[in-house]
């Protein structure tokens, strides 16, 4: 099977110093990654310069370690699962990370690969500022931005790849989960997607990730938090997307 998984946070430049961006950190991103190569899954994981990444978020030395030849055989294992995958895993580098990018990125990806699930995890910019080239000056003591709305390239993956499992994320904070399926509901029809995988950043924080698999017009499944969620996820859509054949 060949997948797309997209991770990170978009951003979006103010003038040629700053820019806007979120908090996603691609963690999750990566972990449906790494779900999907142990199922024996291509992928092709389009990221944000700054975006965790598939097994190189763990290839770190910790100099804390009290047990250093643990650690260093940590690493070994860590180095070993990755050499057993690595030619199955495409890394796609947003050059700027922008909404720009990530759409030219995931176009050319959808039309030259044979690609049969995609999870656009990404957290996408929905608003743009209108660039200034230079530096704004900083003497001010209020800052007005002007924002766009941005193309919602979920929106296009149809016209793309018309056969695609097209598995969308709706990411809400603070929501009642009856309001966050309702809006991740509506979010299916309109992007036209499979599954959207609907979550609320506040279970997040708190160390209890939570999922709820949203169909028009079938009963959203749950999935509650555990280290092994995204393979659980991934375990789900895989089973949906031979179901549809």
């Amino acid at each position: 099977m060949n997948v797309v998984v997209t991770g990170g946070g978009t951003v979006a430049p103010i003038d040629d110093v700053r820019q806007i961006a979120n908090i996603s950190s691609g963690r999750f991103s990566a972990m449906i990654t790494e779900a999907c190569l142990g199922r024996g899954a291509s992928v092709w994981h389009i990221h944000t310069p700054s975006a965790e990444l598939p097994f190189m978020r763990h290839a770190r030395f910790d100099l804390d370690a009290q047990d250093t030849d643990a650690e260093a055989s940590r690493l070994a294992n860590l180095k070993g699962r990755w050499r057993r995958v690595r030619d199955r895993l495409h890394l796609v580098p947003l050059p700027r990370g922008t909404v720009a990018d990530y759409a030219q990125d995931l176009e050319r990806v959808l039309k030259r690969e044979s690609i049969d699930v995609v999870f656009l995890a990404m957290a996408v910019s929905d608003f743009e500022p209108e660039p200034i080239a230079g530096k704004l000056g900083s003497d001010s003591d209020v800052l007005v931005i002007r924002g766009l709305r941005a193309p919602k390239v979920i929106r296009s993956v149809r016209d793309w790849s018309p056969r695609v499992f097209l598995v969308g994320f709706k990411l809400l904070s603070r929501a009642d989960p009856p309001e966050l399926i309702r809006q991740a509901e509506a979010a299916c029809l309109v992007n036209r997607a499979d599954v959207t995988v609907a979550n609320d950043l506040q279970t997040v924080r708190e160390k209890r990730h939570t999922v709820h698999l949203v169909q028009p017009g079938i009963a959203p499944e749950t999935l509650g938090p555990g280290a092994d969620l995204a393979d659980r996820l991934v375990e789900r859509i895989f089973n949906l997307a031979d179901l549809r054949g």
